[in-house]
């Protein structure tokens, strides 16, 4: 007989074909399932982690898929393949800022020799310049595209990805005053877009108008804005973004084209009645435009045009409007929370119209926000001197009182007397709220949280207050007469309430994962532990508690996937081995999970825990004999624990051995009182 000379494939290389195959036909669940098998039940190879993961990733199971790539990394640190799969993952999920270690992994991993290495090079170098472009990266992230371009000059994607690269860099160095280069980068942008698929787009040409204008190209500045009028759906006569006919209007000034400015206005004033008949200038058409942009909540525009204006003006100290300027510069300032820089403008306005009770207030609201209470005070006393709103002084002196003083039941009784003068406003409310929550009045704290959110929806820290109010309500278990089921199904509701508005608060996620693992809701907390294991894919503790809740909901296979790498962590953690063993035998892998608790025996002979999981496993295979001798020799390893003289009561019960259900069920009751 001759001896083959092609070695057999292994039963694991098979099944992991057989995945390969499901996968390319687009059946990710069978590639999942068979996969899931494989390495819960097998010492399978790396690949399979990593086709694991791919496969979960293209089921849009993203954070299974990130522990698969983890575990995939950990076996083969010096694969790029893991690496790039994960930060792949992380792009898909919106967190560019972790897809860039992973990323620049694989690129210091790959090869980069080879036709299909090449391609994948450039595919990698792509990725990691996307993922600095989307982590605001900006310069890095047109090095890395350009080098990608280079290693694949023909790819369209790529070279659209760069293009992109290029404008958000041109964006960002005018926002630094580099107006040159960025404006040359913003040209080539448009010059070259459509080579790459790229239409010709409105938020470019209005970012090529304002370079533009900054280095004095004023024409070209304004076809820019006019271009950008017309794929708005305006024309030269109506219709159109008013911001846009405000730019247009401006440059119209600014070249000496007074008349078509003036134009240029009343189709303005067609559309907005708020804009008033006045004799217009250079300064005023500017003022109105930025004006438009602070009432579209377009925060970073207005304040950018506000710098604009006074370093065009700089030499010219006098002008009315400087301080105005220097007014809206710090609302726009306040709204991108650059609480010192706002505060900054409104003492520059004040140098000038130190009267001016508006600038005072905005200020006030500016030291409020920015918690210096210092220049809260000091703002607070000269809208006291000037004859100020006895009713904004009363609210931020109560305000700015409450959160400088320590005497708490002090600060109830004067945030009572305000509300009760003053009416419900939010931020008395909310104080009103936290100084009950801190001396442990949680009724009275929530009820107060309650009242803020009702007027103000988007009030964060009122959502948190009351979470947390709640939080302590029911730690302080059922009470009589109170409704603590209606308390769990409250907090549960607020949870999911304040996630939907503020997804990114971690440590409230896991609390709310947490709290379901309380209430014994495992598919939700299943749920809510999967969205933490994006962020923290590797941790231990994090994967034991998901993998209980997939066994207490019945996924086992998924449960054992972790619990094997877990084990491979802790080889000598017995209870992690007999939720394993137990899983598998869930799974109908019975053969195997004995064979794994019998090697695990001879590892641990004294250890009864294991006997006992034996003995229900031969049990459960109907080998009586076998369980019996397990059972007892776990209960000779352990004469305290009842749990051997149980299920012997239980087989007895079965086998329908009366006279020795007696005797079984005494002996696990005499150990019962034993551990007492």
């Amino acid at each position: 007989m001759k001896t083959s000379l092609v070695k057999r494939e292994s039963p694991g290389l098979k099944k992991l074909k057989a995945a390969a195959e499901a996968g390319k036909r687009g059946n990710y669940s069978l590639a999942v399932k068979i996969l899931g098998q494989l390495i819960s039940e097998t010492d399978a190879p790396p690949e399979a982690w990593l086709l694991f993961g791919r496969s979960l990733h293209a089921l849009k199971e993203y954070s299974r898929a990130l522990a698969a790539f983890n575990d995939y990394i950990r076996l083969k640190p010096r694969s790029e393949e893991g690496y790039l799969f994960a930060g792949r993952t992380y792009l898909t999920l919106g967190m560019p800022y972790r897809a860039v270690p992973f990323l620049r992994k694989a690129l210091e991993n790959s090869p980069g020799d080879g036709v299909a290495s090449v391609k994948s090079l450039a595919d990698i170098k792509a990725l990691l310049g996307i993922a600095y472009l989307r982590s605001k990266h900006s310069q890095a992230a047109v090095q890395m595209l350009e080098e990608a371009v280079g290693t694949a000059p023909a790819d369209k994607r790529i070279y659209r990805a760069y293009l992109n690269s290029l404008m958000v860099r041109g964006i960002r160095l005018c926002g630094i005053e580099d107006y040159d280069l960025g404006l040359q980068m913003l040209r080539f942008v448009k010059s070259n877009g459509s080579e790459a698929g790229m239409s010709d787009s409105p938020f470019l040409r209005l970012e090529l108008g304002r370079a533009a204008r900054e280095t004095g190209n004023l024409q070209e500045a304004l076809e820019h804005f006019s271009a950008a009028l017309k794929l708005t759906g305006g024309s030269a006569n109506k219709g159109g973004d008013r911001r846009i006919r405000w730019s247009r209007a401006s440059i119209l000034m600014a070249l000496g084209k007074n008349s078509e400015a003036r134009k240029e206005i009343e189709k303005i004033r067609s559309q907005d009645s708020g804009v008033p008949e006045l004799p217009w200038n250079s300064e005023l058409v500017d003022l109105f435009m930025i004006r438009s942009f602070l009432s579209d909540g377009e925060w970073r525009a207005a304040a950018t045009s506000c710098k604009n204006w006074l370093r065009l003006r700089e030499d010219q100290k006098d002008l009315p409007d400087r301080p105005m300027i220097h007014a809206l510069y710090a609302e726009a300032l306040r709204n991108l929370h650059n609480y010192e820089a706002a505060h900054n403008h409104l003492q520059r306005a004040l140098e000038q119209e130190p009267q001016e009770l508006e600038f005072w207030y905005a200020d006030i609201l500016v030291s409020w926000e920015g918690k210096d209470y210092k220049a809260l005070k000091k703002a607070l006393r000269a809208v006291k001197s000037l004859g100020g709103d006895p009713d904004i002084i009363k609210r931020f002196t109560i305000l700015c009182q409450v959160r400088t003083a320590d005497d708490t039941q002090d600060n109830i009784t004067l945030l009572q007397n305000a509300i009760r003068s003053l009416g419900p406003e939010p931020e008395l409310m909310y104080a009103l709220g936290e100084a009950y929550l801190k001396i442990g009045l949680l009724e009275e704290a929530l009820s107060w949280f309650k009242k803020t959110i009702s007027f103000k929806d988007n009030h964060e820290n009122a959502w948190l207050g009351e979470i947390a109010a709640l939080e302590a309500l029911i730690a302080q278990g059922p009470a009589k007469n109170a409704p603590y089921k209606n308390m769990q199904d409250e907090l549960s509701s607020l949870y999911d309430a304040y996630l939907a508005r503020w997804p990114d608060n971690i440590s409230l996620r896991r609390e709310r994962a947490l709290f379901l693992l309380k209430i014994f809701e495992y598919a939700e907390a299943a749920s809510e532990l999967e969205k933490l294991l994006v962020w923290e894919p590797s941790n231990p503790s994090l994967r034991r508690v998901l993998a209980y809740t997939y066994r207490k909901t019945g996924r086992y296979r998924e449960a054992t996937v972790f619990l094997k790498a877990l084990l491979k962590e802790k080889p000598r953690d017995i209870g992690l081995l007999i939720e394993y063993s137990g899983c598998l035998e869930r799974v109908g892998a019975v053969q195997y999970a004995v064979a794994v608790l019998e090697k695990a025996q001879e590892l641990f002979a004294n250890s009864a825990d294991i006997s006992l999981a034996l003995g229900i496993l031969s049990f459960r295979q109907k080998n009586v004999e076998k369980a019996f001798d397990h059972l007892r020799e776990a209960a000779a390893l352990n004469t305290f624990d009842p749990r051997p003289y149980e299920w012997m009561a239980v087989i007895a019960r079965k086998n329908g051995e009366n006279e020795d259900i007696d005797y079984y069920a005494n002996e696990a009751q005499k150990r019962k009182k034993k551990r007492k």
